[in-house]
C-alpha cells in the first residue's frame, strides 16, 4: 500500500524472479522505499499498479539494472587503471571474440549454472538496448525475449524481432 502522506516516485523489480518490487515514495522531504510482493490479488501490488503499469515497471527495472551495471563497469575501469591493466575498448577488442563466443553458444557444460544465468541476464540487457528491440511494438515478442532460457533462444527471438522490423 502507498505510504500515507507520500507520493509515488519510482519502482523496479528487485529480484531476478521478478516477484518483489522496490517502490519509492516521498513526502517532499524524504524518500522512503517499500517492498511489495508482485502477486495478483495482493492489495499492495494492485495499488502499485495504479501508479505504474507492468510494461513501465519492466522498463524501469531494465534501466535500473543498466545504471547499476554502468556504475559497476566504471568502478572496474578505475580499479584497472589504478593497477595498470587494459582499460580501453581497443584493448579489449583485440581479443578474438569469435573464438570465445561460438563455443559459449553451443557448449552449455563449460560454465556453471550461476555463470550461465549471469551471462544470459547481461546478454539480454545488451539486446534490449538495441534500437530495433526498443522500437518493437509486439509485446508478445518482447515477453518471449525476456523469458528466453538460454543464449540460443535469445538469438532466435532477437532475429524474429529484427525480421519483423524490416
Amino acid at each position: 500500500m502507498a505510504i500515507p502522506g507520500h507520493k509515488f516516485v519510482r519502482a523496479h523489480f528487485s529480484n531476478n524472479e521478478r516477484t518483489i518490487v522496490e517502490s519509492f515514495w516521498t513526502d517532499g522531504k524524504v524518500t522512503r522505499p517499500e517492498y511489495i510482493e508482485a502477486k495478483e490479488g495482493d492489495p499492495n501490488w494492485e495499488n502499485l499498479l495504479t501508479h505504474i503499469d507492468i510494461d513501465a515497471l519492466h522498463e524501469a527495472t531494465y534501466k535500473h539494472i543498466r545504471n547499476q551495471n554502468q556504475a559497476f563497469e566504471a568502478s572496474i575501469i578505475e580499479i584497472a587503471k589504478a593497477r595498470g591493466l587494459k582499460t580501453t575498448i581497443e584493448d579489449i577488442n583485440n581479443v578474438d571474440l569469435l573464438t570465445w563466443f561460438v563455443p559459449l553458444l553451443f557448449k552449455k557444460d563449460e560454465t556453471t549454472e550461476v555463470e550461465s544465468k549471469e551471462l544470459l541476464f547481461n546478454f539480454k540487457l545488451k539486446i534490449f538496448e538495441m534500437d530495433f528491440i526498443k522500437a518493437c511494438k509486439k509485446r508478445s515478442l518482447k515477453t518471449k525475449l525476456r523469458k528466453a532460457k538460454d543464449l540460443l533462444e535469445v538469438f532466435e527471438v532477437t532475429i524474429e524481432i529484427f525480421r519483423a522490423s524490416n
